[in-house]
């Protein structure tokens, strides 16, 4: 079942022309993986997805949402596209490359803020859930904490469970590990394949070519604001079609 479909997305900043007409779909449960250089347009992708940037041209349409950014003034939105884009948002959980956690709010008040102040969850149920998300992601025992208390891994663990605490149809991920110490890339990893095989659907923005090989079920590459290949990754890892694919997997093997 189609979950997510963007079709002729572009985004300029300013004469820097970023995205250059993105076609992409995502069916539900698929596990799609966005590599290619710095620069390549990958963060900006799920950035316009997300409505934290406007795109300037395309149609984005999330589980049956759809907004046409060509026709629609999103620079100043009236109240029924303000609602549509809302509405959009309340489908994707974002994880951001450098956590974004409140630091004066206790990691369990991390994670209710949104259901309770934007869902209008009950405190009590909100609560409940955050902990249950806590023991999902492995460190339920920091739930009175504050996020200078905890190690990037442990952050960027509590960004995935506050992005599970609204049960979003899609997750996105914006380089989660980038900003780890090496060794603590593989814990923020394990949780991760853990979502994939438990059914999530996710676009993962990584530099991480091992995830990319063994959870995904899809790679997309990008170069200079295009999809340049995409396909299994048995087939764009193995034998890529795209001379510059190929040069850029040769030089992240090197």
């Amino acid at each position: 079942m189609k979950i997510l479909e963007i079709k002729g997305l572009e985004k300029n900043f300013g004469d820097n022309k970023v995205l250059k007409g993105i076609d992409l779909k995502a069916n539900k449960g698929d596990v799609i993986s966005i590599i290619g250089s710095s620069g390549s347009g990958k963060s900006t992708l799920l950035r316009c997805v997300n409505f934290l940037e406007n795109a300037n041209q395309g149609i984005i349409n999330v589980s049956n949402i759809e907004i046409n950014c060509s026709k629609e003034n999103l620079e100043k939105p009236n109240k029924e596209l303000q609602k549509k884009i809302i509405d959009v948002r309340k489908k994707l959980g974002m994880v951001f490359q450098s956590f974004n956690l409140w630091a004066h709010m206790t990691i369990l008040d991390n994670i209710t803020e949104a259901p309770i102040h934007v869902l209008g969850k009950n405190k009590n149920e909100a609560k409940k859930n955050a902990l249950d998300l806590l023991e999902q992601v492995g460190i339920k025992d920091k739930a009175n904490s504050y996020p200078i208390h905890l190690s990037g891994g442990q952050q960027q663990r509590v960004a995935i469970a506050r992005a599970l605490a609204i049960s979003p149809e899609i997750l996105l991920f914006d380089e989660p590990t980038s900003s780890l110490d090496p060794e603590l890339v593989d814990e923020v990893l394990g949780v991760m394949k853990k979502l994939a095989e438990s059914g999530k659907t996710m676009l993962v923005v990584t530099h991480e070519m091992g995830f990319a090989k063994k959870v995904s079920n899809k790679v997309v590459f990008l170069h200079d604001g295009l999809v340049e290949e995409e396909g299994h990754p048995d087939t764009v890892f193995t034998n890529p079609a795209s001379e510059r694919c190929k040069n850029f997997l040769f030089n992240r093997r090197s």
